[in-house]
């Protein structure tokens, strides 16, 4: 009767061993998925930090420009020659102090037509831009400048513009145009790679840029690398905010909304499971 007693006390001990055993690696578990969603949102939060810190720097030349007076002169008498070097020399500075590496100017006229494309100026063709480049037309209608993403002739870009007026007549626009270079080797240098998805739907517009195949994935193209790191997924169907691990690796995503409020691609980053998040705190 004794030792009935003393293996029922037994199994019944090891089963609560068994069951605290598992609500601990539970807990464990639970832990470390809760660290993990809140490295992944101080990632996407730097992310963000890191597109509107370009993007407000890229506004602030874009309006000093805007008031110039050879951007000014070159819009309202229609004549290049009256800002070229004067713009090039602002480029150049640009790179020289390190501020955007890859610096783009545009002017445009008051009719939404490309004016001058400061990294193809011996290209020019007057190209319309109103049927795919609608935040032209809000600034006119708003006469204020505004920034975010947007795709146009020559990619998908981070875009600042700003309206340019002769005394109060409104003559037209100048962005100051950024790539994703910048970024790209902001997170590398902590083991993180990042990929500019852009629909494939809107290549038709992006007719002037020159996409590798190995970029083109089923539903999007890879914008702003040269490799296509994300081989190791299968299928691509990202839908909001979200993450997934393939093997060793994880994929954070989120979507890319233009500056008219247009779902146009995804931002995605890989890592490895190996590396720590742990400097990325919000």
């Amino acid at each position: 009767m004794k030792e009935k007693r003393f293996f029922l006390s037994a199994a019944i001990m090891l089963f609560l061993g068994l069951i605290m055993l598992f609500l601990y690696n539970k807990s464990i578990s639970y832990e470390e998925e809760e660290t993990l969603k809140k490295q992944m949102d101080a990632l996407l939060l730097t992310l963000h930090n890191k597109i509107e810190e370009t993007t407000k720097v890229s506004l602030a030349s874009s309006v000093i420009l805007a008031k110039s007076p050879h951007v000014v002169a070159c819009l309202s008498q229609q004549e290049r020659e009256h800002c070229l070097p004067y713009l090039l020399e602002i480029r150049n500075s640009m790179a020289q102090a390190n501020i955007f590496e890859n610096a783009r100017l545009h002017l445009h006229t008051k009719d939404f037509k490309s004016f001058m494309r400061l990294w193809d100026y011996n290209n020019q063709t007057n190209d319309d831009l109103s049927t795919f480049r609608h935040a032209l037309e809000k600034i006119k209608q708003s006469r204020q400048p505004t920034y975010g993403i947007e795709i146009g002739r020559h990619g998908m870009f981070m875009r600042a513009i700003a309206p340019v007026f002769a005394k109060s007549d409104y003559i037209g626009t100048i962005e100051t145009v950024v790539d994703f270079k910048d970024l790209n080797d902001y997170f590398k240098k902590d083991g993180i790679e990042l990929y500019v998805l852009m629909k494939n739907e809107y290549l038709p517009i992006a007719n002037a840029a020159s996409y590798h195949q190995k970029l083109m994935l089923d539903n999007y193209t890879i914008v702003n690398q040269e490799v296509n790191g994300l081989g190791f997924i299968k299928e691509i169907n990202f839908q909001g905010t979200g993450y997934l691990k393939r093997g060793d690796y994880y994929v954070l995503y989120t979507p890319i909304i233009d500056i008219n409020g247009e779902h146009v691609g995804f931002f995605v980053l890989t890592w490895s499971e190996s590396l720590s998040l742990a400097s990325f705190k919000g």
